[in-house]
């Protein structure tokens, strides 16, 4: 009995880690899905962008768990949120001076953003691919200051997790 019971727990153990492995046709399939979800995100204004990753002043790459850094995109307003996404602290709302998106041949996504806002001037760079699927890289160069760069995915705002601040300035 007592054998019959290892062999009963490793089974259980084994079967779901198989189970659960994806053909490279399912992970293409997803990464084509979320793919078109952020192409779709990024033309109708409505996104937003929790880095999971950025690249500190210093030059090192830094992982990030915070939901209160982001970047986003709500029909005629943008807003920032966090020192390595806009370089300072406040919530920051600014109207586009420019917003385009481009797709080359390829299937390449390109966003130019320029934002003029109270506390919060520059240009962004985003950059997404059908090879990754929703996962954007951005390069922020500021009007003064350094250039920040970081990356994460792309999600509409209505199925967003992320920490606006009220009062944006």
């Amino acid at each position: 009995m007592r054998k019959g019971l290892v062999i009963l727990m490793a089974m259980l153990l084994v079967v779901p880690a198989f189970a659960q492995k994806k053909s490279k046709a399912e992970k293409e399939a997803e990464a084509k899905q979320a793919y078109e979800m952020a192409l779709e995100c990024f033309n109708n204004k409505d996104w937003v962008l929790v880095p999971s990753s950025y690249t500190s002043l210093d030059g090192t790459y830094e992982s990030n768990i915070e939901d209160t850094y982001f970047l986003s995109a709500e029909k005629t307003q943008f807003f920032s949120q966090g020192s390595f996404v806009c370089g300072n602290s406040y919530t920051n709302v600014a109207d586009g001076t420019e917003y385009t998106v481009n797709v080359d041949k390829k299937g390449k996504i390109t966003v130019i953003l320029r934002v003029n806002g109270n506390y919060w001037k520059g240009t962004y760079k985003i950059t997404a691919s059908p090879k990754t699927g929703n996962e954007a890289d951005v390069i922020f160069t500021p009007q003064n200051g350094d250039t920040r760069r970081f990356s994460g995915p792309i999600v509409p705002v209505a199925g967003a997790k992320y920490t606006k601040r009220s009062s944006p300035k």
